[in-house]
């Protein structure tokens, strides 16, 4: 792996302590980018109540209550691990909820050799307003891994989490944005995938399978910009820039983090966070645009412990309210000082 890969690895397969020393590192890299990021943060409050008096700004609340109860129904279906029953009824589960949201709803069933196994997966892709003017992407992955190796408890290593925050969250939010765009159609083109098999293998290789089959087979119209949500439930949310966006993206990250500071999500945070390999590399390595939104802080990653209880319907909110505003102010052609 390349050295900038260093810290996802080490935090994946081992020592904790060398991923730290990646994020100093990384860190004095990055000042040159943030020269120009932080004036974003600190002045976007100050533009906040002129955006939201703009009567192009359509107003699509968010419900934070509702997002949290579509993490619970994910969880109730138990360990969505490709190839289970539980995973397969809350794929149909998904379907429907998008479907009675969305203009059209497509299920890519595939299969992927993982080993000696071939892996049936399902990406789930659900599109707004289909002859929009311009391309939104909004995605995240809905499976869950099926060890536990990170649990302090070695005897959980073999068992399966239940990815609360881990898979349910990003999930829920997009849920929820489906709902207020059903309401609300946007302007553009709004696309919605749930990618599969994002959390499978126990090597790079076998994993983030469904956002690579989705990149490699894309030939849908040019994506404006996107957003993958991963990991934003936690309780004590915290988000960083993530590098890769950062330093391939820098023009949507700015747009997001700017649209999050005027709708007063406060856990969006402008400070460099690890470089992270996650299902929105592949979607870069294809030229779409796409920013992770990610609080890799997470002491209960991959293991039995990520549950419900340490998710949140606040922290969903913000995410939720981010991303919406970040809709509406691409939808109405919205520009300030901070946003150009």
């Amino acid at each position: 792996m390349p050295a900038r890969e260093s810290m996802r690895t080490a935090q994946r397969f081992g020592d904790r302590s060398r991923a730290r020393a990646c994020v100093e590192k990384m860190r004095r890299y990055l000042l040159a980018i943030l020269c120009v990021l932080l004036p974003i943060v600190a002045t976007a409050g100050a533009g906040a109540a002129d955006a939201d008096t703009d009567p192009r700004l359509k107003g699509r609340p968010f419900d934070s209550e509702r997002a949290y109860r579509y993490l619970l129904r994910q969880c109730e279906f138990g360990y969505r691990v490709p190839g289970t029953a539980a995973h397969e009824e809350c794929a149909q589960w998904l379907e429907q909820e998008l479907s009675s949201r969305a203009d059209r709803v497509a299920v890519d069933r595939f299969k992927v050799k993982v080993g000696d196994t071939r892996l049936p997966l399902t990406n789930i892709v659900a599109t707004f307003n289909p002859k929009g003017e311009g391309h939104i992407l909004l995605c995240a992955h809905w499976d869950t891994r099926p060890t536990a190796d990170r649990d302090s408890d070695p005897s959980n290593h073999e068992k399966p989490i239940l990815g609360a925050n881990d898979g349910a969250s990003g999930v829920a939010v997009l849920l929820e944005i489906a709902r207020a765009l059903a309401v609300d159609p946007p302007k553009q083109r709004v696309t919605i995938v749930l990618f599969d098999g994002e959390d499978y293998g126990q090597t790079l290789s076998d994993m983030f399978l469904g956002s690579r089959a989705f990149a490699e087979r894309y030939s849908g119209p040019r994506v404006d910009w996107g957003v993958l949500l991963d990991m934003v439930g936690d309780r004590d949310l915290r988000l960083p820039y993530e590098e890769h966006s950062l330093k391939q993206s820098p023009a949507t990250v700015e747009r997001i983090w700017a649209a999050a500071g005027r709708a007063g999500s406060k856990a969006f945070v402008s400070e460099p966070g690890p470089p992270i390999l996650d299902d929105h590399v592949f979607l870069l390595q294809k030229g779409i645009p796409c920013v992770n939104v990610i609080d890799f802080d997470y002491p209960y990653w991959h293991t039995r412990a990520d549950t419900p209880d340490k998710c949140s319907a606040d922290s969903l909110g913000q995410v939720g309210r981010a991303v919406l505003r970040a809709i509406a102010e691409d939808e109405a052609g919205w520009q300030s000082s901070e946003v150009r």
